[in-house]
């Protein structure tokens, strides 16, 4: 049986945005497999019903979930956009803001985790990671290629290589495994150490 889908248009897409947003408080809470649709519904404030004429399918609904926490969770908050004429400056607010974001709300940076564990089965979901992650790296590798056209980037580092070592650093960092006292105050120091590391001297 075909379902019914909602029609295109702006209480469409409120209600549609109301639905996401529970259904992240709850997958938050509750883990990506504990996340019952009817929990989200009732959040939502609305019957399973209706949010399967939203959303078909649970894996609908986390697919959605996905690209707000990246886009509105994650990358909002850091408004990059301020510093993306200064790919060094960006840089560093990426890795300050990412660093505060995983102490301050774990929760986003856990249920990421999870999705990228279920991608293995679910092939939209890891397309919709791949296609975040190829343009993480290239935004990285762009900003580095910049500093290195304008003389204030080592020219010898290789920009895609070391946008891959950043980015796996991060995945590091938000995961928060169990790390000495006192590590996680020191990062912000460090990150800076670290891009000056890879910075023509003047």
């Amino acid at each position: 049986m075909t379902v019914k889908r909602a029609t295109p248009g702006p209480r469409s897409e409120e209600r549609r945005q109301r639905l996401v947003a529970a259904g992240y408080r709850a997958m938050v809470r509750s883990g990506l497999a504990g996340a019952r649709t009817r929990d989200i519904a009732a959040e939502a404030g609305i019957t399973v019903a209706t949010l399967h004429y939203y959303f078909p399918t649970k894996d609908d609904l986390v697919r959605a979930v996905l690209e707000h926490t990246i886009r509105e969770r994650m990358l909002a908050p850091l408004r990059l956009e301020t510093d993306w004429a200064d790919g060094l400056a960006a840089l560093r607010t990426m890795l300050t803001g990412l660093s505060l974001q995983a102490e301050a709300e774990p929760g986003h940076f856990r249920l990421l985790h999870e999705m990228t564990w279920a991608s293995r089965e679910d092939p939209a979901m890891r397309a919709m990671l791949a296609h975040w992650h190829d343009d993480w790296h290239d935004t990285i590798t762009g900003w580095l290629e910049a500093g290195q056209r304008e003389d204030r980037v080592r020219p010898d580092l290789d920009a895609g290589t070391v946008s891959a070592l950043i980015i796996y650093m991060v995945l590091g960092m938000v995961m928060r495994p169990p790390m000495p006292a006192g590590v996680d105050a020191r990062l912000p120091g460090e990150f800076d150490r670290l891009l000056a590391s890879i910075e023509r001297s003047p």
